[in-house]
Parts: structure tokens; C-alpha cells; sequence
């Protein structure tokens, strides 16, 4: 069980770390660093200067290798040497988008981000060995496993489609969304194990209570979607030349809707400390809640007040993925019958 436990752990750990680097990825605009999927420029380890995707006489080729041609991707279609002059029957332009830029510094942070996300479905992989041991303890353990490799791989295809459709909006909100449940599965098999470790004594929690902790997920769950618009705003203000100082004078009712919501996570949260604190399984995670949305409260202020800095944009989504955790942690503790095995 430890084995099983640790690697749980490791696993939620890795998703956040997931979270940080797609979130530097965003930050330095470096998403289109590999133009391609899972390849990045047809190359299993991308090319570090600009020569190597440039075309060469006697330069060797191979199958699937791609160039910076007339401003455009171009795919070789076999293994072969370049001969004196350019031959346009080797190549197969890529047309899935037309962004044909290589820029060492944001391939190899896009690169860096695609490698967190294999090492954790390395880890997702290692989880359901160890839970098939557990099968008689108990059978979700497995069943929960296998449905978090299952969302690495479908995160690993939205990816893809966000890179195929050049960054749309939509694919990264989705992105976001499948990060959210995630965490969630992760945080109820992590739950589970521990209340098989050992007893843990439960307390009777009114209707009230319950029904709040679990507002309280999808309130936390709509204003990370809501911030998702919010920060899509801030880009496409920024690229139409606005400078960062006024960006939040020229945001819409999105915004006004964000900053609302936000008012009733505080007051989820008001609740949840006045109803729970005083039991010692609430304190921690009601610790860290408030602790986290402090640094969320002010790094939406320094956002919004100190011109929608960059360095800010990945902090505001880390710590309100932190928050969110800790309401699915603190509804779990909720639930006295949580275990399923029976």
C-alpha cells in the first residue's frame, strides 16, 4: 500500500508540475515552439539552431523530417540526400497551419512542457501496476488508474489539437478543464487509500454542509474557466497592440462576471471555516485554503493594477488549481461513506 500511495502522490505532484510548465509555455508565447505532434519538427530531440531545418545540398534526410521552405513547413516524404538543386517532389507541404517560425528558446520550453507530460504518464503507468496488486483490497484503486492514464492521453490529444488548430481558444479552455478533472480523480484515489491505511473516525455532516463543499467544486470550477476567457482577453489585447497598463480598462462584462464569482469562493470559503475548523480533520486543508487564496487575491490585484504583467499570469492559474484541490480535498473529508469497495 505505501508503494501504491507514493506513487499517487507523485502522480498529483507531477500534474501540477504539468500545470507550471504549460503555464511558462503560455507565458513566453512558446506553444507553437514544435509545430508538430509528438514530433517536434519531425524530430524525436527538436534541433537546437536554425541550419538544421534549413534545406542543404548533400544533406541526409530521413522519412518524416521537416524544413523551413518559402516561408512555409515542408515534410519529407522519404529518407534521401538533397541533390544540387531544391526537388519539390521530396517534400509535402504541412498544412495543418501555416506557422512556419523556429525559435530555439520557445522549442525547447514547448519541448521541456511535452517531456513533464510523458514522465507523467510514465508515473500514471507505474500507478495501475501497483493497484492491480491491490485488487481485493479494493477494486477502485485500478479502475481510478486506469481512468487517470486515460485523461493523460486525452490531454495528450487536446495538445495536439491546440497545437494542429494554432493555439486555438477553445482547445486550451478544454485543456484546462481535463487538468481540473485530473486532480480530482487523483485527489479521491489518494482519499481512498489513505482510509484503507488506516480507521478514521468520522463525524455526521448536515445536508447543508455537504451541499456547500460540493457548490464550492463547481464555483471554484467555473471561475478557472472564467479566468481562462479572462487571460484569453488579456492576449488578444496585448497582440492588438494595447499596451499592458490599459489592458484591464478594455476588458468586457467576462471580467466583471470573474471578479464576482470571486466573491462567492470567499464567502464558500467564510462558510467551511466557521462550520468545520474546529475538527481536526478540517484544519490543514482549510489552512491551506485560505493561505492559497490570500496569494490569489493579491496576485489578481497586482495583475490588474500593475498592468496584467506576464510573471503573474502562471502564478493566478497555479494557485487557483491549488485552491480548487483543496475544495475537492475538504468535500472528500465530507463524505464518511467514501470507499466504494463493497
Amino acid at each position: 500500500m505505501k508503494s501504491l500511495n507514493r506513487f499517487s502522490w507523485i502522480v498529483l505532484i507531477n500534474i501540477f508540475l504539468v500545470i507550471i510548465a504549460g503555464s511558462v509555455v503560455r507565458m513566453t508565447g512558446s506553444g507553437m515552439g514544435c509545430p508538430d505532434w509528438p514530433k517536434c519538427f519531425g524530430y524525436l530531440i527538436p534541433p537546437t539552431e536554425e541550419a538544421q531545418l534549413q534545406w542543404e545540398e548533400g544533406k541526409e534526410f530521413v522519412k518524416g523530417q521537416m524544413i523551413i521552405h518559402d516561408e512555409a513547413l515542408w515534410k519529407s516524404n522519404s529518407e534521401f540526400v538533397a541533390t544540387e538543386q531544391y526537388n519539390p517532389e521530396n517534400w509535402t507541404k504541412y498544412t495543418k497551419h501555416d506557422y512556419a517560425i523556429f525559435n530555439v528558446f520557445h522549442t525547447w520550453t514547448e519541448y521541456i512542457n511535452r517531456l513533464f507530460g510523458a514522465l507523467l504518464g510514465l508515473f500514471a503507468l507505474i500507478t495501475i501496476v501497483l493497484a492491480t496488486r491491490k485488487w481485493k483490497v479494493n477494486k477502485w484503486f485500478l479502475g481510478l488508474a486506469i481512468f487517470q492514464l486515460f485523461l493523460v492521453f486525452f490531454q495528450a490529444w487536446l495538445g495536439k489539437l491546440t497545437v494542429d488548430t494554432n493555439l486555438n481558444p477553445y482547445m486550451i479552455t478544454y485543456h484546462m478543464i481535463g487538468v481540473v478533472v485530473m486532480i480530482s480523480v487523483q485527489l479521491l484515489l489518494i482519499q481512498l487509500i489513505k482510509r484503507e491505511k488506516k480507521q478514521i473516525s468520522f463525524s455526521t455532516f448536515s445536508f447543508l454542509v455537504r451541499g456547500v463543499g460540493l457548490v464550492s467544486i463547481f464555483v471554484m470550477f467555473f471561475q478557472i474557466v472564467l479566468g481562462t476567457q479572462v487571460r484569453q482577453q488579456t492576449d488578444t489585447l496585448f497582440k492588438a497592440g494595447v499596451p499592458r497598463e490599459l489592458i484591464a480598462e478594455n476588458f468586457d462584462n467576462m471580467f466583471i462576471i470573474h471578479r464576482t464569482f470571486s466573491y462567492l469562493v470567499i464567502a464558500s470559503i467564510v462558510f467551511q471555516f466557521v462550520k468545520l475548523y474546529k475538527n481536526p480533520r478540517f484544519k490543514k486543508p482549510i489552512n491551506y485554503l485560505i493561505s492559497f487564496t490570500a496569494l490569489e487575491i493579491l496576485a489578481g490585484i497586482t495583475m490588474y493594477y500593475f498592468g496584467m504583467q506576464a510573471f503573474a499570469q502562471p502564478i493566478h492559474l497555479l494557485l487557483s488549481l491549488l485552491m480548487f484541490g483543496f475544495f475537492v480535498e475538504i468535500f472528500y473529508r465530507l463524505l464518511p461513506g467514501l470507499s466504494f469497495k463493497k
